[in-house]
């Protein structure tokens, strides 16, 4: 008590201490085919989703993520900060991938029993397989196809995809004639 006042003043006031937000743990397939689509999803709800690039988009509330250009586009999940903590945000990758092309084939459609034809295309690193190897074979590697009964065969040339595309696939039909014979001869 001083100066001839009785009691001590004091005065109180509430300060509210708020947890620092969380982008939480993000998840969703990074590599996608060009027109091709995944999303990405975090641990934690109510952020929001944008890109850095224009290879890919994203929608900002559901995370789906659609491929429009080769190329590696960085997503950020950001949540909104309260109380005077500052936003957290987290960010993933999606790589886009140009799909593969088969090519155009080419080759002599019409072989003989026994007779090898070779067919090519104009795409590299794909392999070459028969849908009836009974009719005709063909070489994995080289596209040389050999006749072995008459019919037809599906030849198939096969690119393999990556990154999330899809194998590319071109098929080019083959005739096999069968040898000639020849009717017995009597006199």
């Amino acid at each position: 008590i001083t100066g001839g006042c009785g009691g001590t003043q004091s005065k109180q006031q509430a300060v509210t201490v708020t947890a620092p937000p969380s982008a939480g743990t993000l998840s969703g397939t990074q590599a996608i085919c060009m027109g091709g689509s995944t999303t990405f999803s975090s641990s934690v709800s109510g952020g929001t989703w944008s890109s850095n690039s224009a290879a890919a988009t994203i929608n900002p509330t559901s995370g789906a993520i659609s491929g429009v250009s080769a190329g590696t586009a960085t997503m950020t999940y950001t949540v909104a900060g309260t109380g005077g903590c500052a936003n957290a945000t987290d960010m993933r990758t999606v790589t886009v991938t140009t799909p593969p092309n088969a090519g155009t084939l080419s080759g002599t459609q019409t072989v003989c029993v026994n007779a090898t034809t070779t067919f090519s295309s104009t795409q590299s690193g794909g392999t070459w397989s028969s849908d009836n190897t009974s009719v005709a074979t063909v070489v994995a590697g080289t596209g040389v196809v050999t006749g072995v009964a008459g019919g037809s065969a599906t030849i198939a040339y096969t690119v393999p995809g990556t990154g999330g595309c899809s194998n590319a696939k071109a098929t080019r039909l083959v005739t096999v004639t069968p040898l000639a014979s020849i009717a017995s001869v009597s006199g």
